[in-house]
């Protein structure tokens, strides 16, 4: 049965308490189904809880596939890495503020598929936006973004609380927050593998800075900036025709561009403080006064009066009580191996592939050709005068492509002309060359070319061959890194790092598992004194 607590002295250690302390499979059946028959009922009065466990989960999960990827080299599971990392902080925030929720006439189910349908919704409205609308610079890049996302962000909230005919002003927060946080979950997603991917590979340590980067800010962006829009679309009157809506509106843009900005880092730091401020205590407003006009209207009761289920679990002389705290000692064990290994997995090692950094695309051309100074003419026409050294190639007796040999510079430059034949003139046409290669001693290298955002960075022919370049990452400098695979790499376990972390891991695990078995025997011992006393009662 449930237990009132009508007076709490201190909330925080009472909410630490209710957090961590054991939950019923009755509680779980209850959070899950909450809603489902549309039934309200009483009010719910748990603090939040199964928000700390859904985020221990996934990031336990995270931890394993980053050491999968470290260990193996297996880059297989680079999605996987990447949305874990998306969902690990924005999909327990929304959970939290839906145990905030105190009606039960709101189920997870529909408050998932609002963040499913109404985050791909606005993402796919903004790209659209986007192109009809190019920004000219970073400047009128960051204020597209304000007003674009957080305009079809609302839009994508209020349709999703027209649809679930949920008009209380905490329900449009809730469905607010799920549409923001669906669209930061795309959004992550995108942010992490695009900075990340340094084909053929990826990079580890960016996967994991930009995963955890992006999921912390969560907590205070794309989330609570539209959760603030469905609130005020839901508390005040007219909706849409109120000025006070369109002021939260135009403070969630303000803040989307603040954040955006193209600041200096130490610039950017204060406003990004600024910004976490306002949006925190503007949602922690909402949020505080809705609830209390919940619980206040329904049975004169305050906001703070919680039930308590399974009060063995907070009993010391119950053995429940040292199970949980045996079990906790496990799950808090796990987190910390969790935590050292994704902290291990950042840290850059040189494994399969090495890198090799070049100031500018001149320098990387030398090392690529191997030192020798050859060059294509990209835009070369087909000379007809040379029509000696042709090699024609046809298909029905129609000439459809010419390879044009050009002596240069002591070397043979092939160009191949894409050709076409007019029947009404009997002339042919031939196009840009579309493909260029130079033969060095009997063996063809082809032209490979390097675009920069459509910028032509670098024409090379590969003649070294005495490295194996797999790959490139364009700097912001002008500068490039190469990847060069190590064919004679063997990844050594018994390397000092990895040790290491063999010796942490194992002593975390031996702490936990010696700290689960002393709390089961006090739990057994506490269950054979209870026995005894119940026997020496009879």
């Amino acid at each position: 049965m449930f237990r009132p607590v009508k007076s709490v002295k201190n909330q925080f250690t009472f909410f630490i308490k209710q957090t961590f302390r054991r939950h019923t499979g009755r509680e779980y059946c209850e959070l899950l189904t909450r809603g489902i028959a549309g039934e309200k009922g009483e009010l719910n009065r748990n603090y939040p809880w199964a928000y700390i466990r859904l985020f221990a989960l996934f990031i336990a999960l995270y931890a394993v596939f980053l050491l999968i990827i470290r260990f193996t080299g297996n880059e297989l599971f680079a999605p996987t890495v990447n949305l874990l990392a998306a969902i690990c902080f924005n999909l327990p925030f929304m959970l939290f503020l839906y145990e905030l929720y105190p009606e039960r006439d709101l189920s997870f189910i529909g408050v998932c598929l609002a963040m499913l349908i109404g985050g791909t919704g606005a993402q796919v409205l903004v790209q659209v936006l986007y192109s009809l609308f190019p920004a000219s610079d970073v400047w009128q890049s960051a204020v597209y973004s304000g007003f674009f996302e957080e305009l079809c962000k609302g839009g994508a909230a209020i349709i999703c609380i027209i649809v679930a005919g949920k008009r209380s002003p905490l329900a449009g927060f809730v469905f607010g927050a799920a549409v923001g946080c669906g669209f930061s979950v795309c959004e992550d997603m995108g942010y992490i593998f695009v900075e990340s991917n340094e084909l053929p590979n990826m990079n580890l340590t960016t996967m994991i800075t930009v995963g955890m980067a992006r999921g912390a800010s969560a907590l205070c962006t794309h989330t609570l900036w539209t959760a603030a829009v469905g609130w005020a679309y839901c508390f005040f009157d007219r909706h849409l025709s109120n000025a006070v809506f369109y002021l939260v509106l135009i403070l969630s843009c303000g803040l989307h561009i603040a954040w955006d900005l193209p600041l200096g880092n130490v610039a950017l730091g204060f406003v990004y403080a600024g910004c976490v401020i306002v949006a925190c205590s503007e949602c922690a407003a909402m949020l505080v006064t809705s609830r209390r006009k919940v619980f206040s209207a329904k049975q004169g009761s305050e906001d703070g009066a919680y039930f308590v289920e399974d009060e063995d679990s907070l009993n010391r002389r119950m053995p429940e009580y040292w199970h949980h705290a045996g079990h906790l000692a496990l799950v808090i064990g796990s987190f910390l191996m969790a935590l050292i290994a994704i902290i291990y997995c950042s840290v850059p090692f040189r494994e399969t592939y090495g890198t090799q950094k070049f100031a500018d695309a001149e320098s990387f051309i030398f090392f690529m050709q191997d030192g020798k100074p050859y060059a294509a003419q990209s835009d070369r026409p087909y000379d007809p005068s040379m029509s000696d050294s042709d090699t024609p190639f046809e298909e029905d007796g129609i000439i459809v492509r010419v390879v044009q040999h050009v002596q240069a510079d002591g070397v043979t430059y092939n160009y191949t002309y894409p050709a076409t034949y007019d029947e009404v003139s009997g002339n042919y046409y031939y196009f840009s060359p579309s493909s260029i290669s130079v033969t060095v001693d009997g063996i063809d290298y082809i032209l490979e070319q390097i675009y920069d955002h459509g910028v032509l960075y670098a024409s090379f022919f590969r003649l070294n061959t005495s490295v194996e370049v797999t790959g490139y990452n364009l700097e912001s400098d002008g500068g490039i890194t190469v990847f060069i695979y190590d064919a004679d790499f063997v990844r050594d376990l018994s390397e000092p790092r990895y040790t290491i972390l063999f010796i942490i891991f194992a002593s975390i695990f031996a702490a936990a598992a010696i700290t689960y078995v002393a709390l089961r025997i006090k739990a057994w011992r506490v269950k054979k004194c209870l026995t005894k006393n119940v026997s020496s009662a009879e």
